[in-house]
C-alpha cells in the first residue's frame, strides 16, 4: 500500500466515525472544529515559558518537542541514540516506516475525537529510542494552546528492544483560551524495553480535553505511567488502553484534582495477553468546590498473571462527587486480579495530631492532603522523582 493509499483508507474510517461519541465522559460538539480548515487554528504568540514551567517542562533539554497551537513546532535531540521529530515530517521523509506505526494501536474510527484529530489534527513527536539505548535525562515536550480552537497532535514513542528511556510531556493553555485538545498517543515499549512516561496538565476552566492513548508491550517489557491534572478544566475525558505480552509489566498511576465546576473521568484498561504478565493501576482523586470525578480502572486476564487496581477519593467539599469504576476481568483460571477502593475526608484526629505537634490547620491539611496524592513508583531517575514532587505539592496546595 502506498501513501496515498494509506491516508485514503483512514480518512475514510474517520469520516464515519464524526457522530460517535465516547462512550465515557461529557458528550461535546465538535463541528466548530471541523470548520477550522486543514491546519486548524492558527498561532497567536509563542510559548508561555512560565506555563511550561509550572507543568515541569525543562525548555534546555538535550531531546526537546515544542508545540503551540497548530502551527509552531520545534524539536532536537542532542542525545546518542534518540530520535525526535514532527510527525508529519517523519511520515514524508520516512512513509514506509510511518505506516508500521502511525494509527496502528489508535483507530481514526474509535470516536468522533479520533476522527476529528485524524482529519483536522496537525503536529505531535515521533520519539525513537533505538535498541539498546540506556536514556537517564528526560526526553522532554510541550504542547501549548495559545489561541482558541483546536489542537490535535499525534503522538508516536518507539523505544526499541533492550532500550530504556523517560518521556515527560507537559500540556497547558493560556488563561481563558476556549479551545479542545485531542492528543493521540501510540506508544511501542520493545522487548526488555522500558518507557516511563509522565504527563502532567494544566488547563483552564473553559477547556476540552480528550487525550486517546493506547499502549502495546512486547515480551518482558516495561511501561511505566504518572498522570496528573493540577488544574481547573471544563471537561476532562481520557481512557488509555495496555496490551501485556508474556512477562510484561505495567504500572499506571493517576492524581487527578477535581476544581471549581470541572467534569473529570478518566480511566485506564491494562489486557494481560501473554503468560506471567502484569498490571498496577492505581488512581488518586481531589474533589474541591462542585467538580465531579470518574475513577475507572479495567483489568482484563485472559492469560496466567497478576492484575491489581486501587483507587482513592479524597472529598474536600460538600458539593463535589467522586465515583469509582473498578473492573476486574477474568478469562483465565490462572489469573490473579484484586482492587481496593476508598472515598472519604480527612480524619478530624489526624488534623489535630499535626497541629498539637505545631502545624496550622491549614498546614496540617496541606500535609494530609500531600500524602494522600503520593504514589510510590520505583525505579525513576532523580531527575523526574523531583519534578513529581514538586508537582505533588502544587496539588497539595491548590487542594486547599
Amino acid at each position: 500500500m502506498d501513501l496515498k493509499d494509506w491516508h485514503n483508507r483512514l480518512k475514510e474510517k474517520a469520516l464515519k466515525a464524526l457522530d460517535r461519541p465516547s462512550p465515557y465522559g461529557v458528550d461535546i460538539d465538535i463541528s466548530q472544529y471541523l470548520e477550522l480548515g486543514e491546519v486548524g487554528s492558527v498561532s497567536k504568540g509563542l510559548l508561555d515559558t512560565s506555563k511550561a514551567e509550572e507543568v515541569g517542562v525543562n525548555l534546555n533539554a538535550n531531546a526537546l518537542y515544542i508545540q503551540v497551537d497548530q502551527s509552531y513546532f520545534k524539536y532536537l535531540s542532542r542525545i546518542p541514540g534518540v530520535e525526535v521529530y514532527r510527525i508529519e515530517d517523519f511520515i514524508e521523509q520516512r512513509p514506509d516506516e510511518a505506516m508500521e506505526f502511525a494509527w496502528r494501536l489508535v483507530d481514526p474510527s474509535t470516536d468522533k475525537f479520533t476522527a476529528l484529530a485524524y482529519l483536522r489534527g496537525r503536529g505531535g513527536y515521533f520519539i525513537r529510542v533505538k535498541k539498546g539505548s540506556k536514556v537517564d535525562e528526560p526526553i522532554m515536550a510541550c504542547l501549548y494552546m495559545s489561541y482558541k480552537g483546536l489542537q490535535a497532535p499525534h503522538n508516536i514513542v518507539v523505544v526499541e528492544d533492550g532500550a530504556e528511556a523517560t518521556v515527560y510531556t507537559g500540556c497547558t493553555i493560556a488563561p481563558e483560551v476556549l479551545g479542545l485538545h485531542v492528543g493521540i498517543s501510540e506508544f511501542f515499549v520493545g522487548r526488555k524495553a522500558k518507557l516511563r512516561f509522565v504527563m502532567v496538565h494544566s488547563w483552564n476552566k473553559v477547556a476540552h480535553v480528550r487525550p486517546r492513548t493506547v499502549v502495546s508491550v512486547d515480551e518482558e517489557g516495561e511501561y511505566i505511567s504518572y498522570y496528573v491534572n493540577i488544574s481547573k478544566v471544563k471537561t476532562l475525558q481520557t481512557y488509555p488502553k495496555v496490551y501485556l505480552s508474556s512477562n510484561a509489566k505495567a504500572f499506571l498511576a493517576s492524581i487527578l484534582l477535581g476544581l471549581e465546576d470541572s467534569d473529570i473521568d478518566v480511566g485506564s484498561a491494562a489486557y494481560i495477553e501473554g503468560d506471567g504478565a502484569s498490571a498496577e493501576l492505581v488512581s488518586r482523586a481531589i474533589a474541591r468546590d462542585e467538580s465531579k470525578i470518574v475513577m475507572r480502572a479495567q483489568i482484563t486476564g485472559g492469560r496466567m498473571g497478576k492484575g491489581h487496581i486501587d483507587c482513592r477519593g479524597l472529598m474536600m467539599s460538600n458539593n463535589s462527587l467522586i465515583q469509582t469504576v473498578p473492573e476486574l476481568i477474568a478469562k483465565h483460571p490462572d489469573v490473579i486480579l484484586t482492587h481496593e477502593a476508598s472515598i472519604g475526608r480527612l480524619a478530624e484526629d489526624e488534623i489535630n495530631y499535626l497541629i498539637s505537634k505545631g502545624f496550622s490547620r491549614d498546614e496540617a491539611i496541606s500535609a494530609l492532603v500531600r500524602g494522600f496524592a503520593t504514589i510510590d513508583i520505583s525505579d525513576l531517575p532523580e531527575k523526574v522523582r523531583n519534578y513529581i514532587e514538586t508537582i505533588e505539592k502544587i496539588v497539595s496546595e491548590k487542594a486547599l
